[in-house]
C-alpha cells in the first residue's frame, strides 16, 4: 500500500487515524451481531407465533428442514471434493 492510497484509506491526521479504526472495528461488531443475533431473533419470533398457530408452524418447520437438509448436503459434497 503507497503513502497515497494509506492516506486516502485512513486520512492525514492521528485523529482521522483513530476514527477510521474505530469505525472499521464497529462496523465489524455490526457484523458479528448480526451474525449471531439474527437466527435467535427468528426463531424466537417462530416460538411466540407457534403458541397460537401450531399447525401452520409445524408445516413451516418441516420445510425449513427440508430446505437446510438439502444445503448440508451439497456443502458437505463441495468440501468432499476438495
Amino acid at each position: 500500500m503507497t503513502k497515497k492510497e494509506y492516506e486516502r484509506e485512513y486520512g492525514k491526521t492521528k485523529l482521522d487515524h483513530v476514527l477510521s479504526h474505530m469505525t472499521i472495528a464497529f462496523g465489524k461488531i455490526l457484523e458479528f451481531m448480526a451474525i449471531l443475533f439474527l437466527p435467535f431473533a427468528i426463531v424466537e419470533q417462530l416460538c411466540i407465533y407457534g403458541v397460537t398457530h401450531p399447525d401452520q408452524i409445524i408445516s413451516l418447520l418441516l420445510v425449513l428442514m427440508i430446505i437446510l437438509t438439502a444445503l448440508s448436503v451439497r456443502a458437505v459434497k463441495k468440501l468432499r471434493k476438495k
